[in-house]
C-alpha cells in the first residue's frame, strides 16, 4: 500500500498514547482511513480511465464515419472534376455540374452539422427568441430542402387557429430540415412525408410523419445520441448527429423531442415546445 499521507494526533492527555488498547484502536483507525483514501484512489483511476475509453469509443465512432462519409462525396467530387477536365462542354455538363453540386452539398452539411454540434454542447449558441407562425417556419424549412423532396409527397395540416410560438426561427427551421431529410433517406421515392401541427394545453406539438419502414426494433431509445447508426446504415450517408442536433435544440428551447413507429407502419417525430401567451395586437383606432 503507498503512502497517502500523514495522520497527526493530538491526544488531550499524551498518556493514553502508552496504552496498548488504545495504540491497536489508532492503528486500527489509520488503517481503516489509508483503506479508504486507497479506494477512493482506485474509484478516480476507474473514471478516469471510463471517460478516456468513451472518449476513444466516440472519437473511433467519428472517426470511421468521416473516413466513409466525406470519401465517397470527395472521390465523387474529384472523378466528376477529372471528367469536365477530359470530355468536351457538349456532354451534358449541366448534369455534370449538378452532380458536383449535390456532393459538394453533402460534404458541408457533414462538416456544418459537426460544428453545430460542438457550439450547441459548449453553450455558445444564443437563441433569438420572438413570436412566430409555425406555418410559416414549416414553409421556409420546406423551402430550404428544394428539389430533394421532388419524388416525394409533402402534406401538411397545420390548422389556422394555431397561435403564435415563441422559438428562434432559424434553429427550429433547422430541425425541420433536419427531420424532413432524415425522413427521405429512409423513405423509398413516392412516400408521404406529413407536417401537423396541434395546441395539447399549454404546449404545441408540431409532428413530423412519413409511412415508410419505421425504426428497427430496440433502436428508438438510441436515436438521438451522436454518432448513432443502425447497424444496416452503412449505406446511408451522414454521421449520426442530425437528431443530436435537433434534441439540443428542443431542449434549449425548453420542449422535447421523441420518435416513435406509428401502428399502421412508417416513423413519427413528435416535438413538444411551451405554447406560452402571445403578446396582444392593438389595433390603431380610426377617427
Amino acid at each position: 500500500m503507498r503512502t497517502r499521507g500523514v495522520l497527526a494526533i493530538l491526544p488531550k492527555v499524551p498518556r493514553w498514547l502508552m496504552v496498548p488498547e488504545q495504540r491497536r484502536q489508532l492503528d486500527t483507525f489509520a488503517s481503516l482511513i489509508a483503506i479508504a483514501l486507497e479506494r477512493v484512489h482506485y474509484a478516480d483511476v476507474a473514471r478516469s480511465a471510463l471517460v478516456q475509453m468513451e472518449s476513444e469509443r466516440l472519437r473511433n465512432s467519428l472517426l470511421s464515419a468521416l473516413s466513409h462519409d466525406l470519401r465517397t462525396p470527395l472521390t465523387a467530387l474529384v472523378g466528376l472534376a477529372e471528367a469536365l477536365v477530359r470530355s468536351s462542354l457538349a456532354e451534358a455538363p449541366a448534369a455534370l455540374a449538378t452532380a458536383l453540386h449535390r456532393e459538394a452539398l453533402r460534404m458541408s452539411t457533414l462538416v456544418v452539422n459537426l460544428l453545430d454540434m460542438a457550439r450547441l454542447e459548449a453553450g455558445a449558441v444564443q437563441l433569438r427568441l420572438e413570436w412566430q407562425s409555425l406555418e410559416e417556419v414549416v414553409g421556409t424549412a420546406l423551402a430550404a430542402c428544394g428539389n430533394t423532396l421532388a419524388q416525394h409527397h409533402i402534406v401538411t395540416d397545420l390548422p389556422a387557429s394555431l397561435p403564435l410560438v415563441r422559438f428562434d426561427a432559424v434553429l427550429i427551421e433547422r430541425v425541420l430540415c433536419n427531420l424532413i431529410e432524415n425522413a427521405l433517406k429512409y423513405t423509398p421515392p413516392g412516400s408521404t412525408i406529413r407536417i401537423s401541427a396541434l395546441p395539447a394545453g399549454n404546449k404545441i406539438c408540431l409532428t413530423v410523419a412519413d409511412n415508410g419502414p419505421g425504426f428497427p426494433a430496440g433502436q428508438i431509445g438510441a436515436l438521438f445520441d451522436k454518432f448513432a447508426r443502425g447497424v444496416n446504415e452503412s449505406a446511408i450517408p451522414g454521421v449520426g448527429l442530425g437528431l443530436a442536433i435537433c434534441r439540443a435544440i428542443i431542449d434549449a428551447h425548453g420542449g422535447s423531442i421523441e420518435g416513435a413507429t406509428n401502428a399502421d407502419g412508417g416513423a413519427s417525430f413528435v416535438i413538444t415546445l411551451p405554447a406560452g401567451v402571445p403578446p396582444s395586437i392593438e389595433l390603431e383606432s380610426q377617427s
